[in-house]
């Protein structure tokens, strides 16, 4: 029998956001590295305002790739925590379940019969 192709689970508002972030920023990279080579090729005036947009882009970009990285670290941290919630009650539940059989076991085994 054929498998069956895996769907993929839908992404999270936070992956959507992110995935746009991305590509936003990408695109500013993009619009930079063309603002250089038309920055490179003007004299005068037009190039010192050319480069004074460049400077303003390149900050909005490095602060943008900061905050970028910073969500990624936040969401990491609590990814790991929420591993770390549900491996402990995971671990919890699995104890319990196993003393409940044990406690069942002796009762059956112990309990009187008319």
């Amino acid at each position: 029998m054929a498998e069956r192709p895996k769907r993929r689970p839908a992404r999270s508002a936070a992956q959507t956001k992110l995935k746009q972030l991305e590509s936003r920023l990408a695109s500013l990279e993009n619009q930079l590295k063309t603002l250089r080579t038309e920055a490179s090729g003007s004299v005068g005036a037009t190039r010192s305002r050319l480069e004074s947009l460049e400077r303003r882009a390149a900050a909005q970009i490095t602060q943008a790739q900061n905050t970028l990285k910073q969500s990624l670290d936040n969401i990491t941290r609590t990814l790991a925590a929420s591993r770390n919630s549900v491996e402990s009650s995971a671990g919890r539940l699995t104890r319990a379940v196993r003393a409940g059989m044990q406690a069942g076991r002796r009762a059956y085994r112990g309990g009187t019969r008319d």
